[in-house]
């Protein structure tokens, strides 16, 4: 599935094919319709992604070397297990005898907006259903601020405690 037809998707579960309530228009700065859309789409990936981790999920497993004074990557979300570094802020501090360690961590998946118009998007069919219903609650209960319930009906949980702000 590409970024478009993951758009198109989306628009057609909240029922704007014609992009009336989500114009074409928006940017990163003022987003509004399209934009905004693409917003919810990574917002759902993000939640999506702490979701698999919490479930322990292989697929988003990653190696990193550490060293003291090293950051984080942007797609950080939590250690597998425990590792004897500490992180303040992005940085990371090692609390072992080498100069560096390597560690395997949770990464979030790709964001949809990472990618151009036409390329394919890196999600197994199942990921990007359930990245475009999330997006979706989003999208639709925009001014409700509280989609906890809406997320809970969808089996994913865990994605409540970052549904809860303004879209």
């Amino acid at each position: 599935m590409t970024k478009v037809e993951m758009l198109a998707m989306l628009r057609k579960v909240i029922n704007d094919e014609q992009a009336t309530g989500f114009t074409e228009g928006g940017n990163l700065e003022q987003p509004e319709g399209t934009q905004e859309l693409y917003n919810y789409l990574d917002r759902a990936v993000d939640d999506y992604s702490r979701t698999m981790a919490d479930e322990n999920d292989v697929r988003l497993i990653k190696r990193m070397t550490v060293s003291t004074g090293g950051t984080l990557p942007s797609d950080f979300i939590d250690f597998c297990g425990n590792v004897p570094i500490t992180v303040e802020g992005k940085t990371m501090t090692y609390k072992g005898e080498a100069s560096s360690y390597i560690v395997r961590y949770f990464a979030r998946l790709p964001y949809v907006t990472s990618y151009a118009d036409k390329a394919t998007l890196p999600y197994d069919n199942d990921q990007a259903m359930k990245i475009i219903a999330l997006a979706a609650i989003y999208a639709l209960n925009k001014n409700e601020y509280n989609v906890a319930q809406d997320v809970q009906l969808l089996g994913l949980s865990r994605g409540t405690s970052h549904a809860n702000a303004a879209g």
